[in-house]
């Protein structure tokens, strides 16, 4: 049985993407409740992306609002070449870029490869299994610290647990870019988290 398991996920997986072009034709066909159930089956995704690159909850929840109206709009604009989660989930990123390029400029160091010091690899990443509550908002202000592209690629591959083909799609990034951002990023945070071990 348990060898079954994957093919299952996949189907599970084929048969929600399913489900969810349904859903909008449905939508788009008139029938305003197929959107409804649609921004209720994603909207704790699409605030988690957002909470994650902003680092900020008030900005986060506006940021989430502003996705579902453009998803709300664009929907005839959607062509189907990738799922509706992955569309949805790129409609969020680009929202909080916009948001985070209206802030004033306050002076973030970047933190290109060079300029992070060598930090061996922690193990599993301090944001997998979390518990307490204090911990999690001490990586999410360290996530918000970081660049604008590492905070894209750890949000989306760590707490929304993207594949890396995902991340291509929502990014719009080759896959080599993707995983060279990841492995800078990974380094950053790593320099951030334990140099502010104290």
């Amino acid at each position: 049985m348990l060898r079954s398991q994957p093919l299952d996920a996949g189907r599970q997986f084929a048969a929600g993407a399913e489900a969810d072009q349904h859903l909008l034709r449905t939508f788009l066909d008139g029938n305003p409740d197929a959107f409804d159930r649609l921004f209720l089956k994603y909207q704790d995704y699409v605030y988690n992306i957002c909470l994650g690159i902003l680092g900020n909850p008030d900005e986060a929840r506006d940021c989430a609002q502003e996705t579902f109206l453009r998803v709300y709009r664009k929907a005839r604009d959607y062509r189907g070449k990738a799922a509706l989660s992955t569309w949805i989930y790129r409609i969020a990123v680009n929202v909080c870029i916009g948001q985070i390029r209206k802030r004033p400029r306050a002076g973030i160091a970047s933190l290109e490869e060079e300029h992070v010091r060598e930090v061996a690899d922690p193990g599993p990443e301090p944001w997998h299994g979390m518990q307490r509550q204090e911990e999690e908002e001490r990586i999410r202000k360290i996530v918000a610290e970081l660049p604008e592209d590492y905070r894209k690629v750890l949000v989306l591959r760590y707490f929304q647990d993207l594949s890396y083909e995902e991340m291509v799609e929502v990014l719009d990034w080759t896959l080599a870019t993707v995983k060279v951002k990841l492995h800078r990023a990974r380094r950053a945070f790593a320099a951030r988290y334990h140099g502010s071990d104290g």
